[in-house]
């Protein structure tokens, strides 16, 4: 077992008791309304539970890109990054490559030249037996940071890994109770 901290970034809106008592909060595919969600709240992972792994200022981040100027609360809890109900993309080459031919199969099906990972995640869990309860995967950036550690020939180097998501599709997984650990609050009409 490997006992690992996870971070969940919520608006803030004054409902810190509530958000004690009842989440984590699930991200549906859809908005109150019944339409699909598109942009940064579109469940890039399907519907599920989403936290960043491990670094809390990943989750600073996300409430300063999606919260700006509404304020944001960061929860934590916890759960076993050595679980065999864990689809781990980013720990797990196995399941990596699994992933990847599964969503090559696809597309050559469909005649695609892309395909959101959503759409991978829902075709496995419903033709194969996916058992699993979250998945784990690093959103590789287009810019990624050079952390300057290479290797002898200097033509790769380490990358630095941040922002790793899980997105959990139900509760089983989660190891310790859902705690407010930062809350950052902005007064209305306040400027900066």
């Amino acid at each position: 077992m490997l006992t690992t901290d996870i971070f969940q970034t919520l608006e803030y809106r004054g409902n810190e008791s509530e958000i004690e008592h009842h989440g984590p909060y699930f991200c549906s595919e859809h908005n109150p309304d019944g339409s699909l969600k598109t942009g940064t709240k579109e469940p890039w992972l399907g519907e599920g539970y989403y936290f960043w792994d491990t670094r809390v200022a990943d989750a600073r981040w996300w409430g300063e890109l999606v919260y700006k100027g509404k304020g944001y609360i960061i929860c934590k809890t916890t759960y076993d990054q050595h679980s065999p109900l864990l689809y781990d993309l980013q720990g797990i080459a196995k399941h990596f490559d699994e992933f990847i031919e599964c969503a090559k199969l696809i597309m050559e099906q469909r005649k695609l030249a892309r395909i959101k990972v959503s759409v991978v995640l829902a075709y496995l869990k419903k033709h194969t037996p996916f058992n699993y309860k979250a998945i784990r995967v690093w959103p590789n950036p287009q810019n990624y940071k050079d952390t300057g550690i290479g290797f002898p020939n200097e033509r790769i180097a380490i990358r630095n890994i941040d922002k790793v998501q899980l997105c959990f599709f139900d509760k089983t997984l989660l190891t310790e109770p859902f705690n407010i650990i930062e809350k950052k609050v902005f007064a209305e009409n306040q400027t900066i």
